[in-house]
């Protein structure tokens, strides 16, 4: 009698092991259930912060990986992006060309390359790499920054990210969805730019620029600028894109106006525009905004 009692506390116990380990298991199920949507949500989260950063670390190099001696124009640190298409090669060679040789290949042979040549070229360089899509990576890989100025608004904002976040939201917004709907050999690619003005301003073009940061009476610190002009270059482009028969081409820009300005012996746009520029006289009113026709997925049906 007491041995059945003693199998029998033995087969409760083991029972109630076996039911606290499955309710464990189930707990543990719950909760792994229950934590599955935020895991989904930062890893979602996580990847879109990734692009973005990389995104944003790409700015200065124009989406290069590695940097060739031929891709780089190194006394002004313009950048040939990865994987170029055969314009974008041909017009960082004529500038690279421009800018260490000095000259300019004609029909008619080498001429000189002053400073409105060199303007238009670079206009040309961020023209073609800016509205080319078959060679982007998505929505995030936004071309021509390598030749946007790089330096701080007076509110604090930055030109080339301000170039960026504009560009990503507005014409390279829909880039992954023209690459699924026709196919990304069928993306906006452009074939030629033609300069069709290049000015050189009659006055200084004026950016208000950091110098420091400094301490006023009551000892709070601000940032303290100057007002600095440079000479200038409105240019104006006109392009083509390669035949396409998929893409509603007639909602895609196909001309822009470019402020160029000649900074330390570097050439930098300043403003980008489909719109006319006025030549400004402060930083204050200076924009970069690269605005340019977008079309919505809705528009194209």
């Amino acid at each position: 009698m007491e041995e059945k009692r003693l199998k029998l506390k033995k087969a409760k116990k083991k029972t109630s092991f076996h039911s606290l380990m499955a309710n464990k298991k189930k707990r543990y199920l719950i909760m792994f259930l229950m934590m599955l949507p935020f895991i989904v949500a930062i890893a979602i989260f996580s990847s879109i912060t990734y692009r973005e950063v990389k995104a944003l670390m790409d700015l200065a190099g124009g989406g290069q990986v590695e940097t060739k001696a031929e891709n780089i124009v190194e006394s002004m640190n313009y950048i040939l992006r990865d994987n170029p298409t055969d314009l974008q090669k041909e017009y960082f060679r004529q500038l690279k060309q421009a800018v260490e040789e000095g000259t300019i290949s004609t029909e008619e042979g080498e001429v000189p390359a002053d400073d409105a040549a060199i303007a238009g070229l670079v206009a040309k360089n961020y023209v073609v790499d800016f509205y080319t899509w078959t060679n982007k990576r998505g929505q995030y890989d936004i071309g021509g920054l390598s030749f946007v100025y790089d330096g701080e608004f007076e509110n604090g904002d930055h030109y080339k990210e301000n170039v960026y976040l504009k560009a990503r939201d507005g014409f390279y917004k829909y880039i992954s969805y023209y690459g699924t709907q026709y196919g990304k050999e069928n993306l906006l690619e452009v074939e030629n730019v033609e300069i069709t003005k290049c000015e050189k301003l009659s006055s200084p073009y004026y950016i208000s620029e950091h110098i420091a940061y400094k301490q006023d009476e009551e000892g709070d610190w601000y940032d303290y600028r100057e007002n600095n002009g440079y000479d200038a270059y409105l240019v104006t482009c006109r392009w083509n894109y390669k035949e396409n028969n998929s893409l509603p081409m007639s909602k895609f820009a196909t001309s822009i106006n470019l402020m160029v300005i000649k900074r330390n012996g570097r050439f930098d746009i300043v403003e980008a525009s489909e719109k006319s520029i006025n030549a400004r006289t402060g930083s204050e009113n200076n924009s970069t905004s690269s605005e340019t026709a977008e079309a919505t997925p809705a528009e194209t049906e």
